[in-house]
Order: structure tokens, then C-alpha cells, then sequence
């Protein structure tokens, strides 16, 4: 009787045991088992390549639903696998065990004031970032407050660290421009290399007009950017000898010479003179829309002349700018002087070009001047390697569409 007891015994207790495919789909239900309402609401507004593995961790711990609630930053850095496997696993366990958001965050090498973006802002690929106790506490006043635009602003203060550094970072992520998305890579390219050699002792650096400072304006600082690219395009696209048709004659009249300017050199020296944007010509003198002439006399000088197309006569060459110091009016007596030279040539008539002339840039000297910046940045792969025509119009494109989101208005942008 003993016995058949403990039989019945066992084969009840057999019984009560699932079978082994039972015993699967018992695992399955609950690997597909559906969040509660309000976690699953919270995981949507992560983006969708990461929200299956998030869901995954929350099954395996309610204590992620509460990390992905206070924390988003970090669930996504798990959930992405962002950083090393190591370090990503002995995060998962110091989540589980219930281990501080700071030593989670710690080991993820995330700042603490990611915290305080929500699930949104986090997308792809989440880059480096600012990790000082300096900017923690700077940039709490200066996060997105519309969930819309933090993955543009978060990306973009990404890049802007890793491009310059966190001043110019911090800089970046105080200015309303992140309405509408952008690429950070192509959009801040030029300023943050602006940025970055504003602080150097460097050659580029002497070609720069108004160095770039934490305490800039947007408009500033942009124009300031372009005035150094149009420097650059200057430096690297009119050297001695490059352009050699000065199409009027030079000079005297009435006691004033009319000296045309070609090449970088004399450019640079008429800027600096005049306090004018001679400087800023080198696409407009390489693509034959114009040439400059400086107008001196005994030596000194005192004005800036333009000569281009007549906006009527089509061929007919005229006088379209003659600007005094600080591009001021110039007197009457140096625009007679001008007619007059005007009026001793022999080649008032020409025709435009069919086709813009293609004027090499010098890659010798863009490789040297940015060797320093791409040996820092990790090569700086956001400029371009070989500098060409169609390299540096999209460099010139991309800060004017920057100009127009910050509706900043300015003729070097037109």
C-alpha cells in the first residue's frame, strides 16, 4: 500500500509538470507578453530600431521600464549598444541590482545632464559628448524645451565638441536654430573650424577678421566664418599669376592712379588699407564678374574701384562701386578722376564668358593649413580632403542654408 502511494504521488506530481513544448511556449508567451499601458507608452517615443530590445530588458527587469521613465539617455545607450560589450553588461547588472543612475551612468560614460532630455532626443547613433562638471552645470539653462528639436540640438552639440571644443559646445546649444533639422556635420563645419583656430597661433588663424569669443552674437560669429572662408578661397585660388587680364588698362588721372588688383596679395593689402572687403572678391574676380582697381594718390591709398557688366548695355563695362575708407562715399573729385581714366581706354566693351573659368585651388596649401586641425580632430573628416570647385561651392552652400534658418542677413551671403 506504502508503495503504490508514493507511485500515485509521483505520476501526480509528473502531471502537474508542462511538457517541454508547453514548457516553450509558456517562455514565449512571456517574451511577447504586452507592457503595461504606460510603460509601452514611454518606450514609443523611443525610436523604433531600438524599441524591440528595449522591451526585451524590461522583461527581464521591471527596474528598466523605470530607467527608460528617469533616465532615457541611458535605456537607449543599453538598448543600442552603444560603448563596449563589457561595460554594457555590467551596466545591465547594476541596473538590475538596483545600483545608483550614477554609477549606471558612469559605467555607460554618460554626463548626468543627459538625464534631462526625454526619450526623443535620442536617435541612431549617440555620439560623444560633453562630459565636464563645467558644462553639466552650464548647460542646464540652455536644453531644448521642445522634444522636437532635441535630436538636432543634441547632435549638433556633439559635433560641435568634437569639431572645436565644449565652449564652443555650450556656445552652439544657446542659439534658436534647431526649428528645422539639419545635418550638424555639414551645417557647422566652417564655424566650428573658425572657432577652433581662433583660439591657435597658426597661419589659417592670421586670416581671420573677428576671432571667434564665448560671448559672440550668432550673426557675428557667422559672418565672421564666411569672411574667413572667402579668405581661404582668396588665399588658395589667387596666387601671383592666376588671373592676368585686368580687362582696363592701368593708369593715371587728374593726379590719381588706377591700380588693378589680382592676385591675394594685393587684395589682402587693399583690405587692410581701405578697411574694405576687398578680400571678400575671390569668387567674383575667378568666375570674371568683376575686377578691382585701387585708386592712390602720391602713394596713399584712397579708394576701392569695381568695374563690371553695365546692368543695361549688355558688353559694356562700367563703374559699379567707388568707395573711399570704410567703404564710405567717395569725394566728387575721385569719381571725375575715375570717368576720366574711364574715358582714356580702349576696351570699354566686353562680352561675359559663356562658361565660368575653372581657376585650380592650391591643395598644398589647404593640406598644410589644416594639418593641425585634422591631426586634433581625428583627421576632420566633415572638410573636405582634396579642395575643389564643387568641394568648396557645398561648403559655401551649406553656411548660407545656416544663414537663412538664423535669418541672418548680409550681402556675403547673397
Amino acid at each position: 500500500m506504502g508503495r503504490e502511494k508514493a507511485i500515485t504521488k509521483d505520476l501526480d506530481r509528473s502531471a502537474e509538470r508542462p511538457l517541454p513544448a508547453a514548457r516553450s511556449r509558456s517562455r514565449s508567451r512571456q517574451r511577447t507578453a504586452r507592457l503595461a499601458p504606460p510603460v509601452e507608452a514611454q518606450v514609443s517615443r523611443f525610436e523604433a530600431p531600438v524599441r524591440r530590445e528595449l522591451r526585451k530588458l524590461i522583461r527581464t527587469s521591471d527596474r528598466f521600464a523605470d530607467l527608460a521613465e528617469v533616465f532615457p539617455g541611458a535605456a537607449f545607450a543599453i538598448a543600442s549598444r552603444r560603448g563596449s560589450k563589457t561595460a554594457r553588461e555590467k551596466a545591465i547588472e547594476l541596473v538590475i541590482a538596483g545600483a545608483p543612475l550614477k554609477s549606471v551612468a558612469r559605467k555607460l560614460e554618460l554626463p548626468n545632464w543627459l538625464r534631462k532630455l526625454p526619450p526623443e532626443a535620442f536617435e541612431s547613433h549617440l555620439g560623444p559628448v560633453p562630459n565636464s562638471e563645467t558644462f553639466n552645470r552650464r548647460v542646464a539653462s540652455r536644453l531644448p524645451r521642445d522634444a522636437r528639436q532635441a535630436p538636432f540640438w543634441l547632435e549638433s552639440v556633439s559635433f560641435a565638441t568634437q569639431a572645436a571644443n565644449e565652449d564652443f559646445a555650450i556656445w552652439l546649444a544657446d542659439q534658436p536654430i534647431y526649428t528645422d533639422r539639419g545635418e550638424p556635420h555639414r551645417l557647422f563645419a566652417v564655424l566650428a573650424a573658425y572657432a577652433w583656430f581662433s583660439s591657435q597661433d597658426h597661419e589659417a588663424t592670421n586670416l581671420i577678421v573677428v576671432p571667434w569669443r564665448p560671448e559672440i552674437a550668432f550673426d557675428t560669429a557667422l559672418c565672421a566664418a564666411k569672411s574667413w572662408l572667402n579668405r581661404l578661397r582668396l588665399i588658395l585660388q589667387l596666387e601671383t599669376g592666376a588671373i592676368s587680364d585686368t580687362w582696363l588698362e592701368e593708369g593715371m588721372a587728374e593726379g590719381y592712379a588706377f591700380v588693378p588688383l589680382l592676385d591675394r596679395d594685393v587684395l589682402l593689402l587693399e583690405a587692410q588699407a581701405m578697411q574694405n572687403c576687398a578680400d571678400q572678391y575671390a569668387e567674383r574676380l575667378a568666375r570674371e564678374k568683376c575686377r578691382l582697381f585701387s585708386v592712390r594718390k602720391k602713394g596713399i591709398h584712397v579708394a576701392t574701384l569695381e568695374i563690371g557688366p553695365h546692368p543695361r548695355e549688355n558688353g559694356v563695362l562700367a563703374i559699379n562701386q567707388l568707395k573711399a575708407r570704410h567703404n564710405m562715399p567717395a569725394s566728387i573729385e575721385v569719381w571725375q578722376a575715375a570717368y576720366s581714366w574711364m574715358a582714356q581706354q580702349t576696351r570699354i566693351k566686353r562680352l561675359p564668358p559663356m562658361v565660368a573659368p575653372e581657376r585650380a585651388f592650391n591643395e598644398k596649401i589647404w593640406r598644410e593649413l589644416m594639418y593641425d586641425y585634422r591631426k586634433e580632430k581625428n583627421g576632420a573628416v566633415w572638410l573636405p580632403q582634396r579642395l575643389t570647385q564643387s568641394s568648396f561651392t557645398r561648403l559655401d552652400m551649406d553656411m548660407c542654408d545656416l544663414a537663412k534658418r538664423a535669418c541672418v542677413t548680409s550681402w556675403l551671403f547673397t
